[in-house]
């Protein structure tokens, strides 16, 4: 049996988790198993010997004056090598995957990774996923948020798996001092500004409170001009990328999503396994992550002034942090590895 994943890049995106996740266990299963890249050779996911990169990446430009040759060179990649499934993750690329594919007969799984609404493919993009879609075995959703999006015979071949999760055996450490972190792309929809401004308004408060962003992203240059414009160059910092992440924030006080819009966070859920008290915007679909006062804290997008509240309130009461961390740690073991490869198995396989 064959099995192709198609996907921009192997970068350390959400998506590019999964797809190592489904492709290593496949691998280990005695499947032929490739990663098809379209947008570059990046490569940042620990990946079994026997898996195949096959790299269909074009250099920059826009997406329309590059479709062409991907679809030259996807459809000709499925003529010579015959897969038995495909699985397409994100929008764009899906639709590339599965017009490629017209009239081949080759079952294609397709994952849409965040909120449709908000993720740049704009309105015509949206409906022709849609119609596309239609043609898929089956269109994986991470949330009912995502799902809502699409039309109705969309939906019927929808399929709502969670993001398969692995802490890798790290267990949470005691805090020392206040410590706040997150982790993310340094992006516009990361919105790591109103970290920052919810860290001056604790600091008065809380002096000897810190925070770590872990992550790259284009705004790095902005986030760090913006720490020292804060006067917070000895309370937020910006190492970069950690492929050891768990380790790194095991012993948090806090974790904290100041997204606009989400697919389902994987940092967050992440966050949440190792029992860390977590406190999360208002994303359409974060109610289906967190329970606000439950197994987190939830407050209003480009809110500073409210997270800081939250935060602050954290610092101070040690008893609701270890009792959100707790329900959190609970909650969050449905999206063990184990678990969700089993669904991910039944769609692929179905």
């Amino acid at each position: 049996m064959k099995i192709a994943f198609f996907i921009g890049h192997m970068g350390y995106g959400g998506a590019e988790r999964v797809i190592s996740l489904l492709a290593n266990d496949y691998c280990r299963r005695g499947w032929d198993t490739d990663i098809v890249m379209l947008l570059s050779r990046d490569l940042a996911q620990r990946l079994e010997p026997g898996v195949r990169l096959v790299d269909l990446s074009l250099g920059g430009g826009p997406y329309l004056k590059r479709a062409p040759y991907w679809l030259r060179q996807i459809r000709g990649y499925l003529k010579r090598e015959k897969p038995d499934c495909v699985v397409s993750f994100i929008g764009r690329i899906n639709a590339l995957v599965l017009t490629a594919a017209l009239g081949m007969k080759i079952p294609i799984v397709v994952s849409e990774r965040n909120d449709p609404r908000h993720d740049g493919r704009g309105k015509g993009m949206l409906a022709f996923c849609d119609a596309l879609y239609k043609t898929a075995r089956a269109v994986v959703f991470q949330t009912k948020a995502e799902q809502a999006c699409f039309s109705e015979a969309v939906k019927a071949k929808g399929v709502i798996i969670p993001n398969p999760v692995s802490t890798e055996g790290v267990s949470r450490r005691e805090p020392k001092g206040f410590h706040v972190v997150t982790a993310g792309r340094l992006a516009e929809q990361k919105n790591q500004k109103m970290l920052m401004d919810a860290m001056a308004l604790v600091r008065r408060e809380i002096p000897e409170v810190s925070c770590t962003i872990y992550g790259e992203g284009e705004l790095r240059q902005e986030l760090e001009s913006y720490v020292r414009e804060k006067g917070l160059a000895d309370t937020v910092f910006l190492p970069g990328h950690a492929l050891d992440i768990h380790k790194k924030i095991a012993d948090a006080s806090a974790f904290v999503l100041t997204s606009e819009y989400e697919g389902l966070p994987n940092a967050l859920i992440e966050a949440m396994m190792l029992g860390i008290p977590c406190v999360t915007t208002d994303y359409p679909g974060s109610e289906e992550v967190v329970e606000d006062g439950v197994t987190g804290l939830i407050v209003p997008r480009r809110d500073a002034e409210a997270l800081a509240k939250k935060l602050i309130a954290l610092a101070r009461d040690g008893e609701l942090g270890e009792n959100l961390g707790e329900k959190a740690r609970q909650e969050a073991e449905k999206y063990r590895t184990e678990n969700v490869i089993a669904q991910w198995q039944n769609v692929i396989e179905g």
